[in-house]
């Protein structure tokens, strides 16, 4: 059920309650789920203060020591951001505690976990039906009332006589409003749907002939002339296609950035933390199967090495930044993908298009490597990559339109 909406919900430092009436709460038990949360952060605490030990001590010798030291550091930072939560909840429980009083016509009831403050105001003349409830044990109930056609409670279990009590002060502070606080009266139908115009919306544009199509078609392209003209190998496309999907997740970060607000705070770590050990993990995996191919290692340093990887391919790394860049100004920033969009969903598309990607030209570099990494094999990599990336980009923004279709033909109100 829905919970009914008061008519001022706020969060803040400071309360005001000068010329107020308190009413009496009972104490609500909070401190025995806040000594299970301080539990759990001890645990994860200890497991985060390992791993941090262990990779500050861990050598980086060559590309394989980075990226597994660069798989613990993104991993920690994903754990850490659990660490802080459950931290938080341990200190908000157990420093919980929670008031009401009667302030300029209203029922105010403020919860307060530490320093914080959550403010909610009913107003007395729109509240039906205020009762105590049995809570199952003699003489103990809860006091609940009809607000705005459904049903809300506040305060904890208490003894009957408190409840009354409270009942009593909520009646005649409300006796002169609009309506008798406790009245019988027919609280408004919760169910009631309202006839009323919805938006107009243009159907989505084909993005086959966007310009952000024809970005990717480009930067997909650059390979072709990589392989024809600059005698790249398929280690060579291979980074590069590694590189496609830091990209990917770079724009990932920036729409998290702008659907979540100040919540990426939370979530971007969170993000960053298993997306960049899964690409320290991928790369890893391209390193020793297309580029070290189980040889001698190098006898220059990691990043020494990893410079002369990345260098050659630089104008066409900046062009996927460019294509994908299109496609996040003109589809998500230009189309209002943002709207209705979620994070869990933001977060699963980077590995739902990064996964059938992969799979293709991980498939199909098996099958060039079999072959002796020939031109004409490498040509069919690429527009076998390029044809499996445009079908992922179209379907991936036509189900984002969708969705900002449902969420924006919506009453108007």
């Amino acid at each position: 059920m829905a919970k009914p909406w008061p008519r001022h919900l706020r969060v803040t430092l400071r309360d005001n309650d000068s010329g107020s009436t308190p009413l009496e709460l009972p104490d609500r038990r909070m401190w025995p789920v806040g000594i299970a949360f301080a539990v759990l952060f001890a645990i994860f605490a200890s497991v985060a203060g390992i791993m941090v030990a262990k990779a500050s001590v861990q050598p980086v010798h060559d590309v394989f020591d980075l990226m597994m030291f660069l798989f613990s550091v993104f991993w920690i930072l994903g754990w850490s951001v659990g660490v802080v939560i459950l931290g938080a909840l341990t200190a908000l429980l157990l420093l919980y505690r929670e008031s009401a009083r009667l302030q300029a016509g209203c029922l105010v009831h403020v919860a307060r976990l530490g320093p914080l403050k959550i403010v909610c105001e009913y107003e007395l003349a729109r509240m039906r039906n205020v009762r105590a409830e049995n809570s199952g044990e003699s003489g103990i109930a809860r006091i609940r009332f009809d607000y705005e056609g459904l049903s809300c409670g506040i305060g904890d279990r208490m003894p009957r006589a408190q409840a009354d009590n409270f009942i009593a002060c909520l009646q005649r502070a409300g006796a002169g409003a609009a309506s008798v606080v406790g009245a019988a009266s027919a609280a408004a139908p919760a169910n009631v749907r309202l006839e009323v115009p919805v938006r107009s919306l243009p159907a989505p544009r084909p993005e086959g002939a966007s310009r952000a199509a024809v970005a990717l078609i480009v930067a997909n392209l650059l390979p072709i002339a990589g392989v024809l003209l600059f005698g790249w190998d398929l280690a060579a496309v291979m980074v590069l296609y590694w590189s496609e999907s830091a990209v990917i997740g770079f724009y990932t970060i920036l729409r998290m950035c702008i659907v979540e607000k100040l919540g990426a705070v939370m979530t971007v770590p969170f993000f960053l933390g298993h997306f960049g050990a899964f690409m320290a993990a991928h790369f890893a995996f391209v390193y020793g199967f297309f580029i070290h191919k189980g040889g001698a290692l190098p006898t220059v340093g990691a990043f020494e090495e990893l410079r002369s990887i990345f260098l050659p391919l630089w104008p066409a790394v900046a062009a996927l930044v460019v294509s994908h860049g299109v496609s996040f100004f003109q589809n998500f920033i230009g189309e209002r993908e943002y709207a209705g969009a979620s994070t869990t969903a933001l977060m699963a598309v980077p590995y739902r298009r990064i996964i059938v990607m992969h799979l293709t030209i991980i498939f199909g570099g098996w099958i060039v490597l079999a072959l002796g990494t020939p031109a004409p094999a490498l040509l069919v990599l690429v527009v076998m990559k390029m044809l499996v990336d445009l079908r992922a980009h179209r379907r991936e923004h036509a189900a984002r339109a969708t969705l900002r279709l449902r969420n924006l033909q919506l009453p108007l109100g």
